[in-house]
């Protein structure tokens, strides 16, 4: 018994804390998402009315696509048109997942993301287009419980479907509404919305018929021009999601990606205004802080005279006066196709490289679309994975939502009898651990690599000469825990 003792005495002294203030370098910190569009089964499902393990399957597929391509979030849309990708008691299921709008869900289909991708530590924002609620391409009739049914007065048609009108306040109420309750019911890290607020010009359609609309509000002693009115009331819109999202789950981001030109006259470039023809006041919405994150649709090479990428990602950045995160839109979708002859592997290598030098820890990038990467078209999956995403990254840092640090996790190392060391880690008490840091330090400096939170033990051979260990915990919004550093004594 005495030598059993003494055995574990001198195991024991092999591994010992060492001071938590000591210097670990920073983690690489980027925001890398996707867009998984579901209307018209853009990247999911591949076909409406799939069975639902077909469909689970392709999720988990897209979502180990994120992890390949070492991505760290998920935009999923979970309403396209008045539409619910998810159980809900408000609007019908969509017929792009069910076959038929309204039909039974086999299973929840954002529940079943969230859960995969937290799994893999990838973070799952739901996209919502708030205004679109019908469209020429779905024939089949809707049901009782659509909106377009119960609330047919607020419907304004314009070119191939019907839009809610954004002049109505009651509109407003109920798409903040449909938001809070998905914030309420699920555990998303992010909303969004895109860039459909009222519609893009139709050349056969002089303008958008909201005239009554308009009228009435002037004789209520309205003041406002109807230019600036529409964009009140999208502004309207955006305030009440941002404040409800906040009220419901206060570390829940808002993210909006709207089209890349604010207005063409105020930069010197060429284009759609979204200011005068969306009514979308977008830089407005980022200088008052409404949204957490901003992503502008740059769609647009570095080579594109009038829209050139550098310059409208300079102005954006320039107009960004609160400082919130700015992780812009690019547009893989358009590589190998012959329309866009400008844009190669090198041109997505560049844009999300002009990202990093601009913005340093706070850049990122949302790729459109998931398909686009998934299909490796001329090799751009693979240029992806092993020239533009080389090693995980931590989200970037959102100071303005409060939330505890997680707990320093508990470490233990175990010298094995070949000599290499197993390290095995876990939360340090019941908190909000996603991810961890493991670092290593070989006597040249520390190294360091982010993994899943499934992940919790890692064996460091005996070559490696380990003289210390250390494990951080870190949460969604990537803040890190104090570190738990042990010392390898020879």
């Amino acid at each position: 018994m005495k030598r059993v003792a003494a055995l574990l005495a001198l195991l024991a002294c092999l591994f010992v804390s060492t001071d938590a203030e000591e210097k670990l370098p920073k983690p690489a910190r980027e925001f890398r998402g996707m867009w998984i569009a579901t209307v018209a089964n853009l990247d999911f499902p591949s076909k409406k009315g799939l069975p639902a393990e077909q469909q689970k399957t392709e999720l988990v597929a897209l979502l180990d696509l994120a992890v390949e391509l070492k991505m760290n979030a998920v935009v999923f849309q979970v309403r396209s048109m008045g539409d619910a990708v998810y159980l809900s008691e408000t609007e019908p299921s969509s017929p792009f997942v069910t076959g038929v709008t309204g039909k039974a869900l086999e299973f929840d289909p954002l529940k079943f993301l969230i859960d995969e991708a937290h799994a893999r530590g990838i973070l799952v924002h739901a996209w919502f287009n708030p205004y679109r609620a019908t469209h020429a391409s779905i024939k089949d009739e809707l049901p009782a419980t659509h909106v377009s049914k119960r609330h047919s007065d607020w419907l304004r048609p314009y070119s191939t479907y019907n839009m809610l009108d954004p002049g109505l306040p009651e509109v407003r109420s109920y798409l903040s509404d449909v938001v809070s309750d998905v914030v309420r019911r699920y555990d998303v890290d992010g909303v969004h919305f895109d860039d459909y607020f009222y519609p893009y010009l139709d050349a056969n359609q002089t303008d958008f018929p909201d005239s009554a609309t308009f009228d009435a509000y002037k004789n209520g002693g309205g003041k406002l021009a109807k230019a600036d009115w529409r964009r009140k009331n999208v502004d309207d819109l955006i305030q009440l999601v941002s404040a409800e999202i906040k009220k419901t789950k206060p570390h829940v981001m808002f993210g909006i990606s709207p089209f890349g030109i604010w207005k063409p006259d105020d930069i010197s470039i060429k284009g759609t205004s979204a200011y005068d023809t969306l009514y979308a006041d977008s830089r407005k919405w980022l200088q008052e802080g409404w949204v957490d994150y901003m992503t502008p649709q740059l769609y647009w090479s570095t080579t594109k005279a009038g829209q050139e990428f550098a310059i409208l990602l300079k102005w954006w950045n320039n107009e960004n006066k609160k400082k919130r995160h700015l992780w812009v839109g690019v547009a893989p979708y358009k590589v190998g196709d012959e329309k866009y002859p400008d844009y190669s592997l090198k041109e997505m290598e560049t844009q999300v490289g002009m990202t990093r030098t601009l913005l340093n820890d706070n850049a990122g990038t949302i790729h459109f679309r998931a398909l686009s990467l998934a299909s490796n078209k001329h090799g751009l999956r693979d240029h992806m994975r092993e020239k533009v995403y080389r090693g995980n990254s931590l989200i970037p840092l959102t100071p303005w939502i409060k939330t505890p640090a997680p707990p320093a996790p508990e470490l233990n190392l175990t010298k094995q009898s070949n000599g290499d060391i197993l390290a095995a880690w876990k939360p340090g008490s019941a908190g909000n651990s996603f991810r961890w840091i493991l670092y290593w330090n070989d006597g040249q400096g520390w190294k360091q690599n982010i993994l899943p939170p499934q992940m919790t033990q890692a064996n460091l051979p005996a070559n490696m000469s380990i003289q210390k260990i250390a494990v951080v915990a870190t949460d969604r919004l990537g803040n890190l825990s104090e570190p738990t550093i042990k010392e390898v004594k020879k």
